[in-house]
């Protein structure tokens, strides 16, 4: 289970040793002898339960095996049971939902915070509604800093008003939307600028008492200045002091020692720990643990006893942080006058496996099959899987009360016949002599334009057009050859390269689906009007330019394409962000054609980027379509000519029947 955050901060710095044996992960106990598999689970349920774990399905009782041979030296046991923690109760229920609430809602807000809920990503008038998530019963809401820093602390409410919670994190501020990402199990939240941050579904398990032993709760300065106290903003705690990070300050972690102390014991988890708190960020999360009941197997008298002094004394308990190995534990407890025996370490440690971090493999919740209708398939992202977590028990990172579980590794797959391409989306692999790649479909298409997907605002400076060619308009562009000579097919009119202005150049991409070649005029970003690719809602001569469009159309290589092989436009809302299509071509780049006549050709397209080879193929393919003048020709052999100012670029000349090149 997770521990919400700050709290997270101590285990970063804590050096774990390492696990000596396959079966330590998972948590070997020592048992009575083991005869066989039939045997095993009748034998090693009840050794496992008195750890409070389950019976793993594994056992050993081979003398040779380091394991077992600790439990022999040691008279624990003649054998030894693979035990496993229970899948943490309430984790795979963990199931956000995104809901917008009356911005005016009473909160308990920490003083350092404010709430800044904004009607989009470019104003700062604010809404008069703020999204909130909730999950597990509670409420999360997302505020922002007073002093208007570039980010967001995630700050979780239960039931009754308390904060819980904490998560600090960088990137957005003013939030406006969140968003849930079922595939990836993250919550995106949206803030000005067009500027986010994610969140792990698992960052929004708060350990609270429900039947366990931890609890979180969070507390902060009642005033950034002068006398404070440190407050729940419903009750104070401690005693005032000044604000600051001197000594005998709010901000000595001496002080917060009083005041956690107090809060603790007033709701009855008398140890505890927490996260010295900063100038800039002075909320602190307070872990408040209940001590075992007598009799449970996982304390023993000299491990309490630390512990009781170390929730009286702030300076035994930052010690007990720093001891990282056992003998360190028990040199550091004999300098302040206790004794501590490696079996009373062990003893303690009750159902954690090695010394106060082990691995094991994942809960529920981190599974994802590759057969999963949200992921892996066909233009989807991966399915992903947690393969292994690291958890860290508390209190002071060495005991077993509540264990703080990430992933430390992952794996992802696609459904069969796909693999993970270079933009991480499942595609069939690419076939030989053809570029693959998939490109975001609201920036390469978009009728509705502008705020959307920022082209219409970074090309042009304006606030309204549309981007791509329409699915019912690309057969208006296809070319065809006749006598060396390149027409429109829908016209039977001759290609020529337009020469508006500087900017003006010929596109052209040769579809992998069925070999046909299109060009189209682009001035820039607009583009040469040809059938139904006209102005939106305004018809314009055939052949002009889109330029004079109250809502012009623009494309790229990429745009050209991505109205026939997405089905667009349609009636339907345009593609969100997220969505993603693959587009094959077998060459892309621009041309120079003169009254149907091609004086020379580029793989210049910044979409595809296509390789000298690839370059080879387009030409093959242009002379089998019916314009022979490109090498190899009798004598003449490739001659490709670097593109100046642009890197990968080369330009190869046509020819003519007796020279290699026009």
């Amino acid at each position: 289970m997770t521990l919400f955050g700050r709290a997270l901060a101590l285990s970063a710095a804590v050096t774990f040793l390492a696990i000596p044996a396959a079966h330590a992960a998972i948590g070997d106990r020592c048992s009575p002898p083991i005869s066989n598999n039939a045997t095993a689970p009748s034998v090693c349920a009840p050794v496992c339960a008195q750890y409070g774990m389950v019976f793993a399905g594994n056992w050993s009782n081979s003398p040779t095996h380091p394991p077992v041979k600790a439990c022999l030296d040691s008279g624990g046991g003649q054998a030894v049971c693979g035990c496993a923690l229970p899948a943490p109760s309430g984790n795979a229920a963990i199931s956000p939902a995104v809901h917008f609430v009356d911005a005016a809602t009473p909160l308990r807000v920490p003083v350092e915070l404010k709430k800044s809920c904004m009607q989009g990503p470019d104003t700062l008038l604010p809404s008069d509604m703020c999204p909130v998530v909730t999950a597990n019963g509670m409420t999360y809401w997302a505020l922002s800093y007073l002093d208007n820093r570039l980010g967001m602390a995630v700050v979780a409410y239960d039931a009754n008003g308390n904060v819980v919670g904490l998560i600090e994190k960088t990137g957005a501020r003013y939030v406006w939307d969140i968003a849930v990402d079922a595939t990836t199990n993250t919550l995106v939240f949206k803030g000005q600028g067009g500027n986010t941050f994610t969140l792990k579904w698992t960052d929004l398990i708060v350990p609270q008492m429900n039947g366990t032993t931890t609890a979180n709760y969070v507390i902060w300065p009642t005033a950034l200045s002068g006398q404070v106290w440190w407050t729940d903003g419903a009750l104070n705690y401690g005693a005032p002091a000044p604000f600051g990070s001197g000594s005998n300050q709010i901000l000595d972690p001496y002080v917060e020692h009083t005041a956690g102390k107090q809060l603790c014991a007033a709701k009855l988890q008398p140890w505890f720990d927490f996260v010295s708190s900063t100038v800039t960020s002075p909320s602190s999360t307070v872990t408040c643990i209940a001590p075992p009941s007598p009799g449970q197997p996982t304390y023993n008298a000299a491990m309490n006893a630390l512990l009781n002094a170390a929730v009286t004394d702030h300076s035994l308990m930052a010690a007990l942080r720093t001891a990282t190995t056992d003998s360190l534990l028990i040199s550091l407890a004999a300098t302040r006058g206790f004794t501590l025996t490696s079996a009373d370490i062990a003893q303690s440690r009750g159902h954690g496996a090695g010394f106060a971090e082990y691995t094991r493999e994942p809960d529920a919740w981190a599974r994802t099959a590759a057969t999963d209708a949200t992921c892996g398939g066909a233009n989807q992202k991966p399915c992903v899987q947690c393969t292994q977590e690291v958890c860290v028990y508390w209190p002071f990172n060495f005991c077993c009360i509540k264990e703080s579980c990430s992933c430390s590794q992952y794996s992802s797959a696609c459904a069969a016949g796909l693999e993970v391409n270079a933009n991480g989306i499942c595609q069939p692999g690419c076939p030989a002599g053809q570029i693959c790649k998939d490109f975001p479909v609201y920036l390469e298409y978009n009728d509705n334009g502008t705020v959307a997907n920022g082209v219409c605002e970074s090309w042009l400076g304006r606030s309204t057009c549309s981007k791509g060619i329409p699915n019912d308009a690309l057969a208006a562009y296809e070319v065809i050859f006749s006598g060396g000579v390149a027409f429109y097919k829908t016209t039977n009119t001759r290609v020529n390269t337009w020469a508006v202005s500087a900017e003006s150049e010929t596109l052209y991409v040769i579809d992998a689906r069925d070999g046909r070649i299109y060009m189209i005029n682009v001035d820039g970003r607009y583009i040469q009007i040809r059938g139904s690719a006209n102005c939106i809602n305004e018809n314009k001569p055939q052949d002009s330019s889109t330029r004079a469009c109250t809502k012009p159309r623009l494309t790229t290589h990429a745009g050209l394409l991505m109205g026939s092989i997405a089905g667009l436009p349609t009636p339907n809302a345009p593609p969100g962000p997220d969505v993603r299509q693959q587009l094959k071509v077998i060459g892309a780049g621009t041309v120079k054609v003169n009254d149907g006549v091609i004086q020379w050709i580029t793989n210049d397209s910044g979409h595809f980027k296509p390789s000298q080879d690839n370059l080879k193929n387009t030409l093959a393919h242009f002379k089998s379509a019916g314009f022979p003048n490109f090498p190899p020709l009798g004598s003449c052999t490739y001659d490709f000519q670097a593109v100046t100012g642009k890197t990968g670029v080369y330009r190869q000349n046509a020819l003519t029947n007796g020279h290699c090149e026009l």
